[in-house]
């Protein structure tokens, strides 16, 4: 259930938004989901998704450019629809070479690199993460209700390209026992991957045509009038009270009567703790989880991995019906799900840093509890996300440009840190799938 005062324009609108978030992170989320068909001919390996990830991080640059940009020409209004088209364009031209050039190496530093792979890679980081500032700021040409279409499509970025690994058989292995050539008695478990339904190339392709679909959606909005009564139309009124309060009050044009929206007060500190508080769970959500996965998972057995990666996507899509439900709620339970996040996030770190041998490992018992704590996590920290968005939403006709620069900073350090942990100073010590381990 959205809005039951909504026509069927407006009911299309939201599709077609969420669509359109459809090509930012698809592409990217698609290539990760991609990896254990990828690492099977690429010299890398498993150390491929590393790079990727270090390759992806460079391309905050791009937001931070835009940054620069809306800082110098702050008195003058930036039309950044130009821009999104660029965005989905080379999304889907990038996402088209892949289908030819992903298993391409070349001979650098003397062994040969995915070289290709990376280059595009790079190129989807940069549009990605510049997608998710302009994709945040064009939703301020919509009314607040739309706003939850962001956080629909954020998720479907991540799903679909899960469900079309699981269509294409990825993942699926057998633990066999090979014997010792050296020694007949002694046997080894190892695990051996089952061949995919279809190839690699083909699974980009079907990436490229959701982006075909990302781009077609836009089109439609932008030149359609599908969307007319669906867009913000409003008279702005700034009253400025004393300790920096600022009160908004929109009155809203629906097309058919004149409205007044509820009146959102934030103070300037409060303000700068929203944004802190964006900043952190995006770095634990995009950033620190994404790369600590199999260290918290594995431990309790390949099928644990496997059901926490495909069901926290999952999560994100349950945030986004508790946003349309209830998309705001107070401050205190605001802190109160961030603080509860945080515990939940804590036990994550604490089990990855005790891998392969976390308490519990090897139990039923520890793998329903690790599951559970794993994603909760997503829910207490997603949807503290979507509330702050609706309150910078209303606190600045600028809020959600720099919502989605605060998004970008907090997946850069999340990540960052991550590479850290788990590349440079080899905190954390993984278990292999089908690895016999006593703990």
């Amino acid at each position: 259930m959205l809005y039951k005062h909504w026509k069927s324009k407006e009911y299309v609108t939201y599709f077609l938004l969420t669509l359109v978030f459809l090509s930012s992170w698809t592409d990217i989320n698609g290539m990760f989901s991609e990896l254990p068909q990828i690492i099977l001919t690429q010299p890398e390996g498993w150390k491929l998704g590393a790079f990727i990830g270090l390759v992806t991080n460079i391309g905050n640059i791009a937001p931070l450019v835009l940054v620069i940009i809306k800082c110098t020409f702050q008195k003058r209004s930036i039309n950044f629809i130009p821009l999104n088209y660029v965005i989905i364009l080379i999304g889907m031209l990038s996402c088209l070479l892949l289908v030819f050039f992903w298993q391409k190496t070349s001979y650098v530093f003397r062994q040969n690199r995915s070289i290709s792979l990376l280059i595009l890679a790079f190129c989807l980081s940069l549009l990605d993460c510049t997608s998710m500032v302009t994709f945040s700021d064009y939703m301020t040409r919509f009314r607040a209700e739309f706003t939850s279409a962001l956080f629909l499509g954020e998720s479907l970025t991540t799903i679909l390209p899960s469900l079309l690994a699981i269509a294409q058989g990825n993942g699926r292995l057998e633990c066999i026992s090979v014997a010792d050539n050296r020694t007949s008695s002694n046997t080894s478990i190892v695990a051996v991957y089952q061949n995919a339904r279809f190839s690699v190339a083909v699974y980009f392709l079907c990436i490229f045509f959701l982006l075909v679909f990302s781009f077609v959606a836009f089109v439609l909005l932008q030149w359609t009038k599908v969307a007319q009564n669906s867009l913000q139309c409003f008279s702005k009124t700034s009253v400025v009270f004393p300790m920096n309060e600022v009160t908004t009050i929109d009155t809203v044009n629906d097309g058919n009567h004149i409205r007044k929206i509820d009146m959102y007060t934030l103070t300037s500190p409060l303000y700068f703790l929203l944004s802190i508080g964006c900043v952190y769970t995006s770095s634990a959500l995009f950033g620190v989880l994404l790369s600590i996965s199999a260290f918290v998972l594995m431990p309790y057995g390949h099928e644990i991995f496997y059901l926490g990666t495909i069901l926290s996507p999952w999560m994100l899509s349950l945030v986004w019906i508790l946003g349309t439900i209830k998309p705001i709620v107070g401050k205190r339970y605001l802190l109160l799900m961030i603080l509860l996040g945080t515990v939940t996030f804590s036990f994550d770190l604490v089990i990855s840093f005790k891998s392969p041998c976390p308490p519990y490992a090897n139990t039923t018992k520890g793998s329903v509890l690790v599951l559970l704590i794993w994603l909760s996590t997503y829910i207490l920290f997603g949807y503290p996300r979507l509330v702050i968005a609706n309150y910078v939403r209303k606190h600045s006709p600028n809020g959600l440009f720099w919502f989605g620069v605060h998004v970008q900073l907090g997946a850069l350090i999340g990540s960052v840190v991550a590479y850290l942990f788990v590349e440079t100073f080899s905190l954390f010590q993984e278990r292999l799938p089908c690895e016999p381990i006593q703990c």
